[in-house]
Order: C-alpha cells, then sequence, then structure tokens
C-alpha cells in the first residue's frame, strides 16, 4: 500500500442508557472517518468501558447514567433538571461506577467481551475499515485473565490482533494484570505496532516493535493530569522518530467518573505524526486536536513510498547504523543487573547487618576512614557519599578556578553549561484540526485531510492553557452537527 488515509478519534467518557445508544454514539465518528475515506481508524484507551453502564442495572447505576446525561450539551431542560437531582442522589448513596463496573467484571466477564466484540467489530464491518478499538478491561482472550487490552478489527469485522497494556498506571492496578509481551499485528492496511498508555514511556518497546517489522505505532492514552498528557504526548513522538515511522495518538477527554483516586477530568490533544523529515516546520506532526476536551475527528495521509525513500537517504540512518552487535550484549547485561538489584533506592546505599559499616568521610578527609563503633543497620544519603559531598561543600557562588584548586586531584570538575552559547529554537506550532463539520462537507468530493492540507494551514494556534472552555460547553459544535441533519444541510447550503 502506498498511500494511506488513518483517521484518530478523540472521545469523550460517557456512562450511555444501552449499547445501541453508545453504537450511534459512534456512528457519528465513524461517518466522519468514512467520509475522509479513512481506511483505518483509531479509538483512545478506556473507551472500550463504556460498554459496561448498558449492562448495569439498579438504583445507583441508574442514576449515575441520569446524571450523565444532563453533562451533555444537547440535553433538555427537564433532562438538567432530573438528571441534576440523580445527581445528588447518587452523590448521597455513595455511588461508585468504578466498584460497579469491577463486580460485573469479577463475575460476568465473558459478556462484557462479547459486548465489546460485538460493538466494534459490527462497526468494523459496517463502515469497512481497519478499527482500532478502544482499550477496556477485558479477560484475555488467551487465558482469560483481565486485562486492559485493545483489540483491533478487520473490514470483515474479524479480531486481527489484540494488545495488552504491560505497564500499569495506579489506576489499572485494581482491575487488571500486566500483559505478557509487545507483539505487531498484522492487518489489510500494514503491520501495526499498538502501545497502551505507559508502555510508550519506554524506548525499549518502540524499538521491539519497529524491528519486528511494524510499519506504523498506534497509542492510546487516557491521561487524568495535563502532566501525564504530555508525557505521553513526548512518548509518542520520540519512539515515532526513534525509529522513523509513521505514528498516530488517540485519547479519551471529558468527566472521568471512572478514576479510582482523582475525578479530575481527562485531557489530551490526540495527533497524527510523522518523522520529522516529512511534516510541516520539522515538528513531527502532520495534525493535532486545537483543545483538550473537545471531541474530534482528525484525518491525514500517510504516504509509505516517501517513508521508504527516507530511510535510504536520511543523514541520520536510525533503523539501519546502530550498532547492535555492541549495543545488544551491553544492554542485555544491563537489564540483567537491573532485575538483581534490591527493590527501593534506599537499599542500594544500606550497610549490611553482618557487617561493620562504615564512617562517612568528611570532605577534608576523603582518603581517611574510620570505623563506627555501632553495629546497627545505617543507611547513607546522597548527600553523605564522599564525592558528592566533596563537590557539593565548594560549590556555590567561588569562582571556577577557586572550586578547582579547592578540591582534591581526583575529584572531577563540571563547570555550568554557558546560556549564551545556546541558539534560539525555532517553536513548532500544533497542527491542524480537522473538524466534523468539515468532514461531512468534504465526504462527497473525497477529500482527505493529508499532510499537504496540514503544511498549508497556519500552525500559530492559541496554547491549550490559554484555552477558556465554559463549563459544560466543551463539546464542538461540529460534534453537534452531525446530530442534527437539517441544520447540516443548511450549513451545506449558506456555503
Amino acid at each position: 500500500m502506498k498511500t494511506l488515509i488513518v483517521s484518530s478519534i478523540q472521545q469523550k467518557m460517557r456512562l450511555p442508557q444501552t449499547l445501541d445508544e453508545y453504537r450511534e454514539d459512534l456512528r457519528r465518528f465513524m461517518r466522519a472517518a468514512a467520509n475522509k475515506r479513512a481506511r483505518l481508524v483509531v479509538f483512545p484507551e478506556l473507551a472500550g468501558v463504556m460498554v459496561i453502564p448498558p449492562l448495569l442495572g439498579g438504583l445507583e447505576a441508574n442514576l449515575l447514567k441520569r446524571a450523565d446525561l444532563a453533562r451533555r450539551r444537547q440535553s433538555g431542560l427537564w433532562q438538567k433538571v432530573s438528571g441534576g437531582l440523580a445527581g445528588a442522589l447518587s452523590g448521597w448513596f455513595n455511588s461508585d461506577f468504578r466498584q460497579m463496573a469491577g463486580a460485573l467484571l469479577t463475575t460476568q466477564p465473558e459478556t462484557v467481551l462479547e459486548a465489546y466484540d460485538g460493538l466494534f467489530g459490527g462497526l468494523a464491518h459496517e463502515f469497512d475499515v481497519t478499527l482500532v478499538a478502544p482499550s477496556g478491561y477485558l479477560p484475555d482472550p488467551v487465558d482469560g485473565i483481565l486485562r486492559n487490552l485493545a483489540i483491533v478489527y478487520g473490514p470483515d469485522g474479524d479480531r486481527l490482533g489484540y494488545q495488552a497494556k504491560r505497564v500499569l498506571h495506579p489506576e489499572d492496578e485494581d482491575l487488571a494484570q500486566p500483559g505478557h509481551e509487545w507483539n505487531v499485528i498484522h492487518t489489510p492496511v500494514g503491520q501495526i505496532g499498538l502501545m497502551l498508555g505507559g508502555d510508550l514511556l519506554f524506548p525499549e518497546v518502540g524499538r521491539l516493535l519497529a524491528y519486528q517489522g511494524a510499519e506504523m505505532l498506534i497509542a492510546q492514552g487516557a491521561a487524568n493530569d495535563r502532566v501525564l498528557y504530555e508525557k505521553l504526548r513526548a512518548g509518542i513522538l520520540a519512539r515515532m522518530q526513534d525509529n522513523q515511522l509513521f505514528a498516530a495518538i488517540s485519547f479519551l477527554v471529558g468527566h472521568n467518573e471512572f478514576s479510582r483516586r482523582q475525578r479530575d477530568p481527562f485531557v489530551g490533544r490526540s495527533s497524527l505524526m510523522a518523522p520529522q523529515e516529512l511534516t510541516p516546520r520539522s515538528s513531527g506532526i502532520l495534525v493535532e486536536a486545537s483543545n483538550v476536551r473537545s471531541e474530534s475527528v482528525l484525518s491525514a495521509t500517510w504516504d509509505f513510498e516517501e517513508l521508504a525513500d527516507l530511510w535510504e537517504s536520511s543523514d541520520t540512518p536510525l533503523r539501519s547504523h546502530l550498532p547492535l552487535e555492541a549495543v545488544g550484549p551491553t544492554l542485555a547485561r544491563l537489564y540483567q543487573r537491573m532485575k538483581k538489584l534490591p527493590k527501593g533506592s534506599d537499599a542500594l546505599l544500606e550497610a549490611p547487618d553482618d557487617q561493620e559499616p562504615e564512617t562517612v568521610p568528611a570532605p577534608e578527609e576523603i582518603v581517611k576512614r574510620t570505623p563506627l563503633t555501632t553495629k546497627s543497620k545505617t543507611t547513607l544519603g546522597l548527600h553523605e557519599l564522599p564525592v558528592l559531598s566533596s563537590v557539593s561543600a565548594f560549590w556555590g557562588s567561588a569562582a571556577p578556578e577557586e572550586i578547582e584548586a579547592a578540591l582534591p586531584a581526583h575529584v572531577p570538575v563540571t563547570l555550568p553549561f554557558d546560556p549564551d552559547g545556546e541558539e534560539d529554537g525555532d517553536p513548532a506550532g500544533p497542527g491542524e484540526q480537522q473538524t466534523l463539520v468539515e468532514a461531512e462537507r468534504d465526504g462527497a468530493a473525497g477529500i482527505a485531510g493529508s499532510a499537504e492540507v496540514a503544511a498549508s494551514v497556519d500552525h500559530e494556534s492559541p496554547a491549550p492553557d490559554q484555552e477558556s472552555v465554559p463549563v459544560g460547553e466543551e463539546e464542538t459544535r461540529e460534534m453537534d452537527a452531525l446530530l442534527e441533519p437539517k441544520a447540516e444541510e443548511g450549513n451545506k447550503e449558506g456555503d
């Protein structure tokens, strides 16, 4: 396949009343992606959990679902009033969706997997696309153990493969077990390397998938704080550039009803990426969502012929010049040593109980050592280590020549970097956002949101921190337009 149009979905967390309601909600995104002629569609991490609310019964579950309905922008006055009362009652009952979901997953995991399969496999078949379904807490198809996993479906609706999250976030630990390995998933659109959440923060994971033949790296994220989102974004950018592959990341956004510890809203800006040599302003971003809370559909074109040319002509041939004969054994030995180390950083500096620990010499007595009189377990702090304490004792406002003269000959001195020597960088702005109204309007003409389109727009959009999104108004008007065909037709005539 020479080129591939891919769509990344930025989706809100909901508590749908029925599976049919959730299916109709998902079709909004699928229609927009189909109108862009997308052959690969990616959903975010944990959006698969939304198949659980329709399976829950009882008063408390219904109160939570009615309260969620009241938060939606298109809800009527009565829905908002009754939903507000339901939310107050659910707080009085101390209702917890996470606990109810955990109970259902423990007692009826196969029911949840069946609903997930039918929903996302059916959408892949209906729209004739390869679908990276959102991750959720599901029983592993191999051993039945609950894991945070995402399944990839082909255009015929059948499973092509799945990936379980290996590096669990604290939010995952009470509901799921870590996965075993990372494997490339073979699909009609190419070889997919799939990473969930914190997995993409490790360079080794991206390299492993690339060396298994992955042609694209797909990431899913669900971040309930801004720092985690920024780390995940930086991680997928690094994995993409590390391995000179195309990449996509999809984030869950909006109201958070599922977290165990903090209930801050999910935030993120989904994006489609390519190696820096193939993107406007060398940013690595082809297209990126403009808002950290709104739903959106992003589309771009990946040109695999350009990528192959880059592998041959790049001045940094990352894929072919890694000296594996030297790096491989060294990394293997290093990782083996790390596995054998005691847990906790303090354990590395502890004196054994059966040995007489040594004192920590003062800076002026680096060579002279005297044993401690006690035989109790002693822990040394970093500031007490000989070399560090020597350097810190002389560090401060003293001139470099004074520091060098005061230190012993065997203690190396590293002077601060001179900031005057730095060159000012050219900050790269975010990519273009493909809105849903554009997707619907351009569908008849078959216009795909390509990298060339992204290059032609102004990338200097306001920073997310400067955005002002009214409470309850985060959902984009484009999403509302898809729910109102008549209004949409009016917009077309106005255009």
